[in-house]
């Protein structure tokens, strides 16, 4: 995300998305009753004062009160819908409602009452995790490949499947690996070509990794220098998944926030199911443990804000004064799902808590 401007007397912050990850923080930083401003495209109204559907159309700026949001990663579009407050009459109606569609490389201009501290550090986050580097997991079998970029809304998955051939036929099997060699080499220099690519892991249960590596090597093949090898006992995705838990990939995936969502969730669904005390989920409970000063890490799902934000936002910013840790997660991805099956919202505790 880049930050064009920014007027905080007057809740007045204008952004750049510019990619999948933008649009998700967008869909957490702007709010039911925030003021949202952004181009659009309507028809010129004609003469009579109705829209024609041959009309000239006309790129203009809208300012609309928000009333919801919805974004889905694969859609690539964040819906901001609401009633137009303000824009050019002769074009729009103030006071009919209208929905912004926010794509990569549009601007939009947010304008709170007050912006939290909370709002405030995940605009922060965006901007930094437009710079970071990205890590891209391809977990490998024969004529099967599974891709998975890693960002900080979730995990980005891409297939590849190809009949490379049976074992007796040789000559036509080796071309055919090759080729789909070439096809994934192709995609994935698409993917680090587009995206701030510094690591690819190679992973897998077989040898198919160890002889792309090789093709990738091969002159006139470029990106070899970036990857890495990583043995799995699983394939396809739940190989990349695999590799995302690992203690020793921590100094290659730790900065991507979809691999620590994951991490984190393990450790609370592990330390529920061995009945530690150090785990607790559901506002009640876990609201409990924040007055308790005993939260270490607070995990909320974006899936809970819109219903429970006042609370859920209470205890980000009681656990962040008493030096805990807050993280989002988001509902769409697979630690999301795991979150909102026990309530979306759950802590690690530093120590049991006594009832």
């Amino acid at each position: 995300m880049r930050v064009l401007f920014k007027d905080l007397r007057r809740g007045a912050v204008k952004v750049k998305a510019e990619n999948l990850d933008d649009l998700w923080y967008l869909s957490q930083i702007v709010l039911e009753g925030d003021l949202a401003r952004g181009e659009t495209a309507r028809r010129v109204k004609d003469r009579d004062g109705e829209r024609s559907s041959g009309g000239e159309r006309r790129v203009i700026t809208v300012g609309i009160r928000v009333e919801k949001t919805e974004f889905k990663t694969d859609s690539g579009v964040l819906r901001i819908s609401g009633v137009i407050e303000d824009g050019p009459e002769d074009v729009v109606s103030i006071g009919s409602h209208h929905t912004l569609g926010v794509e990569p490389e549009s601007v939009v201009t947010i304008v709170k009452n007050a912006w939290s501290k909370i709002m405030l550090d995940m605009l922060a986050r965006s901007v930094k995790s437009t710079l970071r580097p990205k890590v891209l997991i391809v977990a490998l079998d024969e004529g099967e490949a599974s891709v998975g970029l890693l960002r900080d809304s979730s995990i980005q998955y891409a297939e590849l499947s190809r009949n490379i051939g049976g074992k007796y036929d040789l000559k036509g099997r080796a071309q055919r690996k090759r080729e789909f060699y070439a096809e994934l080499s192709f995609m994935i220099g698409n993917i680090a070509g587009k995206e701030n690519v510094s690591r690819i892991i190679l992973a897998g249960a077989g040898f198919e990794k160890e002889g792309f590596l090789s093709y990738m090597k091969e002159p006139g093949v470029e990106l070899a220098g970036r990857c890495v090898i990583e043995n799995t006992g699983s394939s396809g995705r739940n190989a990349i998944s695999e590799v995302v838990k690992r203690p020793t990939l921590k100094m290659v995936v730790e900065e991507a926030n979809s691999a620590v969502d994951i991490k984190l969730v393990d450790e609370l669904l592990a330390n529920i199911g061995k009945d530690s005390g150090l785990a607790v989920y559901g506002l009640r409970d876990v609201a409990a443990a924040v007055n308790a000063g005993a939260v270490e890490v607070l995990l909320v799902s974006y899936g809970i804000l819109p219903r429970e934000r006042k609370a859920v936002e209470g205890m980000m910013k009681a656990v962040e004064g008493g030096r805990g840790r807050t993280h989002i997660i988001n509902h769409e991805s697979e630690a999301g799902v795991q979150l909102d099956s026990i309530g979306g919202v759950a802590a690690i505790l530093r120590y049991k808590l006594n009832y």
